[in-house]
């Protein structure tokens, strides 16, 4: 469940040298998240077309991920991956669930006892409305002016959330105020990169497209783990 905060990291820019990056002042800082507020103010919901791909320490191959993301402000979220296998992940606001319908299983969190999914949601509502005050409230932010854009850095102020983090990079449009890509680097040397395209803003989203019912000869896999908590 950890890799779905890791959604969002575009790949050419990610290995930019340092040298093409430069530091912007406290003061630019403020100006630019000034200007992504009034922005984002009037865009309520984002589809886009995902591909993802993962490099991690325990495999020798990367894996490559390709679907669809569709979120709704201010806590809505459906993940379609269609490679390498088949999932749905929505989040409607109260609860998480993560669905395999090749092997009918499904994983479902509730987001007021699970920490790492009040991560998630609040992590993809911070990156949609740019929001710095939101942002610093768990990570250092250091923003770099790039020649393609704007790359926010987020390292992690808390033991807790620097388990799972060393740090997330955002590579902001500066023209639109939206994220196009986002890199995520762990402790244990695994990087997943994330880039967005085919975005539309403001697509027309039915109310369903947040609603997953799950067929009845679903496992649940997690109902122990959640019937302990």
């Amino acid at each position: 469940m950890v890799s779905l905060f890791f959604l969002f990291t575009s790949v050419p820019s990610i290995h930019a040298s340092n040298n093409s990056q430069q530091e912007i002042s406290a003061e630019e800082k403020q100006q630019i998240f000034e200007k992504f507020k009034v922005l984002q103010r009037e865009i309520c919901s984002i589809r886009a077309s995902v591909n993802q791909e993962k490099q991690m320490t325990a495999l020798k191959e990367k894996v490559h991920v390709e679907g669809m993301v569709l979120m709704a402000k201010p806590n809505l979220l459906r993940w379609d991956i269609e490679r390498p296998e088949r999932s749905i992940t929505v989040i409607d606001g109260e609860k998480m669930t993560v669905y395999h319908p090749e092997v009918k299983e499904a994983q479902v969190y509730a987001l007021s006892e699970n920490i790492i999914a009040r991560n998630t949601v609040s992590f993809f509502a911070t990156a949609l409305s740019g929001n710095l005050s939101e942002m610093e409230k768990k990570f250092t932010v250091t923003v770099f002016r790039a020649e393609d854009g704007l790359v926010f850095k987020l390292v992690p102020v808390s033991k807790m959330l620097s388990r799972y983090l060393s740090a997330v990079f955002i590579y902001y449009d500066e023209g639109t105020g939206m994220p196009r890509s986002f890199r995520v680097t762990t402790p244990k040397g695994d990087e997943t990169l994330t880039k967005l395209s085919n975005m539309r803003i403001n697509p027309a989203l039915s109310p369903e497209t947040f609603r997953l019912q799950l067929p009845g000869d679903v496992w649940i896999t997690n109902r122990t783990e959640q019937s302990n908590n």
